[in-house]
């Protein structure tokens, strides 16, 4: 498990929050019986804790790959860069910069549709999405549409992982920022 993935997961499952908390906001009964300004501030300082963490490390591994451009691993980088499909490697990572430091701005907080339509791009994932595309465009026989049956359960379980994951590195901020304030 590296830096990278865990950044990763704690920005799918802000988007997972993201939805569940728009629904609570505009919701009158939990409006009323959950203080949702505190748990968003942790919820906000942990997404932007995540990606400035996600742009240092992306940084410092376009930094060394840049010095040791000599190297085999770099120019096979280089050579999926120039391909058909080179946007799902800088696309991604800078859709995960932009839209989860873009939440620093207090005006962005507080739009609810500015917050969904962010909170989706952060669960987007390109690689996915060049993967259903090469597939489609690969098979589109008939006959091979029933060699791949998806389960279910486990993207229910992935997005709990994650979303469980995000939580948890929220609550630890929550606690941090109530306490402090004591």
């Amino acid at each position: 498990m590296s830096l990278y993935q865990i950044t990763q997961w704690c920005f799918f499952g802000f988007g997972v929050y993201n939805l569940i908390y728009l629904l609570w906001k505009h919701n009158a009964y939990f409006k009323n019986k959950i203080n949702l300004q505190a748990i968003d501030k942790a919820a906000t300082a942990t997404l932007i804790l995540a990606g400035t963490i996600y742009t240092l490390t992306f940084v410092t591994d376009w930094v060394f790959i840049f010095i040791h451009s000599e190297s085999e691993e770099s120019q096979h980088l280089f050579s999926r860069l120039k391909g058909p499909y080179g946007f799902s490697l800088y696309a991604q990572q800078l859709s995960y910069i932009f839209f989860s430091l873009i939440f620093l701005l207090k005006f962005v907080r507080k739009i609810s549709l500015l917050r969904l339509i962010f909170g989706c791009f952060l669960m987007l994932n390109f690689e996915r999405i060049v993967i259903f595309t090469t597939s489609i465009h690969r098979d589109y026989l008939p006959s091979s549409w029933t060699m791949y049956q998806p389960f279910w359960g486990a993207f229910i379980i992935d997005w709990l992982l994650k979303f469980i994951i995000f939580c948890s590195f929220t609550t630890v901020i929550y606690f941090i920022q109530n306490r402090t304030k004591k």
